[in-house]
């Protein structure tokens, strides 16, 4: 039996009587769970898959998802999610990119993906598995590419238990953790709220569409579940939930990811939640590499990139591949991706071998300012030039953000040559400062050529499924 079907098994066994998934006020036990795991492995396996096939997940919000996903892993298939809100071009791309042996699909979806396979409900025994390889997939996760056509990240077995085992001891998962599951299943970082709480013999309650992307009905499952004691989100999804009223909880657990976590955010979120995680890592490698306590000092908050979990261990290197304290962030270690899908060009360029070592490179720019701490100064192709200046666009947006009334912001460079400038974007609360103001304020800490020359009032700025600002959705400016 493989680690991870192992690990899980004896987890099972363990928690039987006790819950591990609530959804729309009903609870299954662990028992529970695994019967309909069982009865889900039945199904797949009389369609036919073999360990090492790749099959779609096009499935809604609910404990079918969680049980689907379990049955895969126990069946040694690689699952590839394929988020129903997205546009059906793009999941038929996805689908036949990935060469899908199969979709699976519940009652929740509308639209049907060929060949496509719909659950059926029931119960079973969970039958005996044969002898999975945990040196095979365990999923692929489709990301943007710079091209426009995403790019498949395949990531293994055993790099998902070593995250599994390393992220839970981290942030110290048990039994009495009790998870609200937010995120879409296409951004990797679901995987940590759908399978971390269950790695430990904790539960997750599962949050059905629309209410995942609805802030006051999030407030009121949060208010009617006074026992959730953990929540991952972006930085987006945060700012969202203090926009609507959110007024904390004292024994919550929040991780913040995705995007750059500033200042003033941790600085709200730490006045409210009983502990602040800034955690860090691409896709590529596996979810998060680095996991870090946000520590307030002398009333500020420290945000750091830093706490690099077990497993895992992160080089800063110029462009000519020498060690350096600033450059661009390269990691190490057992959960790297195997590399893209069928890209072996992509994979060439972004796993590259450095003095005997296999490194992703993240194309992040870091200051190392500790032997395992590194301060974020933005991505390497966020870096503009304006007028021979070189600017930091993140920079700028976390000015903005420091700015009180300013919920959200986000800056771009629109034009070229002399008809260049830079736009910024806000967002901004019911008392929120005028344009005017909103320049007066940047010019305070930045200089001339860093203050944008048009400000652009949004009521909301556009996300993507994952959370995170969508640029390429940015109005143009009138």
């Amino acid at each position: 039996m493989s680690e991870f079907n192992r690990h899980l098994a004896d987890v099972f066994i363990r928690h039987a009587e006790q819950p591990a998934l609530s959804c729309l006020g009903a609870s299954f036990s662990y028992a529970e769970l695994r019967a309909r795991v069982g009865a889900i492995v039945l199904q797949l396996r009389r369609q036919g898959l073999v360990a090492g096939d790749r099959v779609g997940l096009h499935m809604g919000r609910g404990p079918d998802l969680i049980a689907t996903l379990l049955a895969c892993l126990h069946e040694g298939l690689c699952f590839v999610p394929l988020e129903p809100d997205f546009p059906l071009e793009r999941l038929q791309g996805i689908d036949g990119d990935a060469q899908l042996r199969l979709v699976i699909q519940d009652e929740q979806v509308a639209t049907a993906l060929s060949p496509s396979f719909c659950l059926q409900p029931g119960l079973a025994e969970m039958p005996r598995t044969a002898s999975v390889d945990d040196r095979l997939p365990a999923y692929m996760m489709f990301t943007s590419g710079s091209t426009g056509k995403p790019k498949g990240v395949v990531i293994g077995r055993a790099a998902l238990v070593n995250f599994l085992d390393a992220a839970s001891h981290r942030i110290g998962l048990d039994s009495t953790t009790r998870w609200l599951f937010t995120t879409t299943p296409a951004f990797d970082i679901s995987l940590l709220e759908m399978l971390g709480p269950l790695w430990v013999g904790g539960s997750l309650e599962v949050v059905c569409a629309p209410t995942h992307k609805d802030p006051v009905a999030l407030l009121q499952l949060l208010e009617n579940r006074p026992e959730i004691n953990t929540l991952q989100a972006t930085p987006a999804f945060w700012r969202m939930l203090l926009k609507a009223g959110w007024s904390g909880r004292a024994n919550l657990t929040a991780l913040c990811g995705g995007e750059a976590l500033d200042a003033t955010l941790a600085a709200r979120l730490c006045g409210c939640v009983g502990q602040l995680w800034n955690c860090y890592g691409p896709t590529e490698a596996t979810i998060w590499s680095m996991m870090g306590t946000v520590q307030v000092t002398s009333g500020e908050p420290c945000v750091r990139l830093a706490q690099t979990l077990e497993g895992y261990r992160h080089w800063v290197l110029d462009e000519q591949g020498v060690e350096t304290e600033e450059g661009e962030l390269c990691i190490e270690g057992r959960s790297l991706a195997d590399g893209y899908w069928q890209r072996d060009d992509l994979t060439e360029q972004a796993f590259v071998s450095w003095q005997g070592r296999r490194l992703y490179r993240t194309g992040d720019r870091v200051r190392r300012v500790a032997e395992d701490a590194f301060q974020y100064l933005g991505r390497r192709d966020d870096q503009v030039k304006l007028r021979g200046f070189r600017i930091e666009l993140g920079e700028i947006e976390a000015a903005l953000r420091s700015i009180d009334g300013v919920q959200d912001a986000a800056v771009r460079l629109l034009g070229e040559g002399e008809e260049a400038s830079l736009v910024g974007y806000v967002e901004l609360r019911e008392d929120g400062p005028g344009r005017m103001q909103i320049r007066r304020m940047l010019q305070r800490n930045l200089p001339h050529y860093m203050i944008p020359g048009r400000i652009v009032r949004l009521t909301t700025l556009p996300k993507t499924a994952s959370g995170k600002i969508d640029r390429k959705r940015l109005p143009e400016p009138v």
